[in-house]
């Protein structure tokens, strides 16, 4: 009999260790379970005192630089009538602005095309190819000057444009003013952007009875808006074409996330 005992004796011990091991396990594996919730719960409230809002900064400072497009656009009965024309009129055009030595005037040619000109007729076949009446042929140059004052660009606006319509010039796209280095304005509107995203979300705070308490997040991912300014044509005074340069302005917008209590 003792020695069938043993065996007996081991298997109820065998099984009393697998029974507590796992009703330790499963205890574990609870307070496992719970922590986690916490931590979920804790993330959610987290998350809940968070402040997502925008700020918008702009900055405005006088031009510095213009560009024009100017051109010519010539019609003759044959193609090399067209072509000959075109030229000697942007050739013109070219020595009139050169003439006027302003320095650091830049001009360039950007396009030049040619193109078949159609007999306009009403009611013909779709099959029917219209017939070639003339040709027509355009140049057009790109004028631009940088880095000078607003009283310089205002008189040399007003210069390039009558000496290129002298010269023959009849395809006059405006005027465009603009900042050579727009580096400066930008980091200022980020800056004012930023100071106005506080400010709305101090507002907000208040409102709702609560703190500001943490800057968690900036974020810039919205490209800054650079607006050039139109030359404003003021009308002709004494056959001149006056224009005012005006000022540029550059927006920033930004999100920030801002964590608050109560």
């Amino acid at each position: 009999m003792p020695t069938l005992a043993r065996p007996v004796i081991a298997s109820l011990a065998i099984g009393a260790m697998t029974c507590i091991s796992s009703t330790a396990l499963a205890g574990r594996r609870s307070a496992e379970s719970h922590l986690a919730d916490q931590r979920g719960a804790a993330s959610e409230n987290a998350e809940k005192r968070i402040i997502t809002i925008t700020g918008t900064g702009e900055v405005s400072r006088p031009a510095d630089s213009m560009r024009t497009s100017i051109g010519v656009e010539s019609r003759a009965t044959t193609l090399k009538a067209a072509r000959r024309e075109a030229a000697t009129k942007a050739q013109a055009i070219l020595a009139a602005l050169r003439g006027l030595a302003i320095p650091g005037l830049e001009i360039r040619t950007v396009d030049i095309s040619l193109s078949p000109i159609t007999e306009s007729r009403a009611g013909y076949e779709a099959a029917t190819e219209p017939r070639i009446i003339g040709y027509s042929a355009s140049n057009q140059l790109s004028v631009v000057l940088k880095g000078a004052s607003p009283k310089v660009l205002q008189a040399a606006g007003s210069q390039i444009l009558e000496a290129a319509l002298a010269a023959g010039a009849n395809d006059v796209r405006g005027i465009d003013f603009f900042l050579s280095n727009p580096t400066e304005a930008r980091r200022m509107a980020l800056a004012a952007a930023v100071e106005d995203a506080q400010a709305n979300a101090a507002a907000v705070a208040r409102a709702a009875n609560v703190r500001v308490v943490e800057l968690q997040a900036i974020s810039t991912d919205r490209q800054e808006l650079y607006v050039a300014q139109k030359g404003v044509f003021m009308g002709s005074i004494a056959g001149g074409f006056p224009v005012e340069p005006g000022n540029i302005r550059v927006t920033a917008e930004l999100t920030v996330r801002v964590a608050f209590a109560p």
